[in-house]
C-alpha cells in the first residue's frame, strides 16, 4: 500500500463516520440523502399525503415570505416535496405501504437550507406524532399507525442535524 492508498482510505473512513447529512443509498437518485425512514404497521396514504400539504403550505412563508413552496409532483404516487427559495435543496417525502421516507435532494445544500430544514422537519415530526397517537381519534381511524416500539418518529427526531 503506498502512501495515497493511506490518506485516501484514511479520508474514505472519515467520511463514513461522520455522516451527519443521512445515508447514501445506491438506490436513490444522485444528490439524493435519505435523512429518514419511519416504519409504519397501517397508514391511509391520501389522506397523510393532503395533510401534510396543507401543514408544509402552512409553513411556505417561514421564516420569511416565500422560503419555500410545497409541490404533489404527481397525482399516483404518495409524495409531497418542499422546495427552498434558494434552490440548494428540497425536501421529499414519501409515503409508502410499510413506511415514510424523508430524502432531500441536492448535492449542495446552503446553511440557510439546512438550518431551515431542521425547523421543517420537527415541525413534520411533531405532525406525525400528534396523527399518530391523537386519542381523541380512533385508532382504526388514525392516519398512521406506528408499529411496536412505537418510538420511531422519536429516533427520526434524534438523528436531525441541528436539533
Amino acid at each position: 500500500m503506498s502512501f495515497f492508498d493511506d490518506v485516501r482510505s484514511f479520508f474514505d473512513e472519515f467520511g463514513d463516520d461522520n455522516n451527519k447529512n443521512g445515508d447514501a443509498d445506491p438506490d436513490l437518485a444522485a444528490g439524493t440523502c435519505r435523512i429518514s425512514t419511519i416504519p409504519v404497521r397501517q397508514i391511509k396514504p391520501g389522506g397523510l399525503r393532503l395533510f401534510l400539504m396543507f401543514y408544509l403550505m402552512g409553513a411556505q412563508n417561514t421564516p420569511e415570505k416565500g422560503s419555500w413552496r410545497a409541490d404533489q409532483p404527481t397525482t399516483e404516487e404518495y409524495i409531497v416535496d418542499f422546495f427552498f427559495h434558494d434552490r440548494t435543496a428540497a425536501l421529499s417525502v414519501s409515503l409508502v405501504e410499510d413506511e415514510i421516507t424523508i430524502d432531500r435532494v441536492g448535492s449542495t445544500p446552503s446553511t440557510a437550507y439546512m438550518m431551515q430544514e431542521t425547523v421543517v422537519l420537527q415541525g413534520i415530526l411533531a405532525e406525525l406524532q400528534e396523527i399518530a397517537f391523537d386519542d381523541s381519534v380512533e385508532e382504526e381511524n388514525r392516519l398512521l399507525i406506528l408499529p411496536e416500539p412505537q418510538d420511531a418518529i422519536e429516533k427520526a427526531r434524534d438523528a436531525l442535524s441541528f436539533a
